[in-house]
């Protein structure tokens, strides 16, 4: 029996994805038909795969025009200190951080000021350049 859950996320663009990963410190591959691995040697394919630190891992795979994480979050959990909820939200909040400096760069505006909120919220002040 497969213990692989799927997980919709908003994440449409890979280097933003690869950007956050890195960012959060987490070693991944990338590429096409990488297997994530796990319980009872149940495997998945995905484009992106987190090793872990285990023998099972985190994957990502594109599904139509947004990504899916997949994973057995039951041996991750079990195996390792990551959390799903946690993971999950760590890489939606990084993601839309690098998408959102990115798109201000694209735009030519300044970052006048950036807060991190109690919650792990960030808050970045943009203005138009002089």
């Amino acid at each position: 029996m497969s213990h692989f859950i799927r997980i919709r996320m908003q994440i449409r663009e890979r280097e933003h994805l690869l950007a956050a990963l890195r960012n959060l410190h987490y070693e991944y591959q990338e590429g096409e038909n990488l297997v994530v691995r796990g319980y009872a040697s149940n495997r998945e394919r995905a484009e992106v795969v987190v090793n872990t630190g285990c023998q099972y891992d985190i994957g990502f795979q594109r599904q139509e025009q947004e990504y899916e994480c997949v994973a057995d979050w039951w041996g991750v959990q079990g195996n390792t200190p990551i959390r799903q909820e946690s993971f999950i939200q760590q890489v939606n909040r990084q993601y839309a951080y690098n998408l959102i400096r990115e798109q201000a760069r694209e735009q030519n505006l300044i970052v006048e000021e950036e807060t991190e909120q109690e919650n792990g919220d960030i808050v970045i002040v943009l203005s138009e350049r002089a």
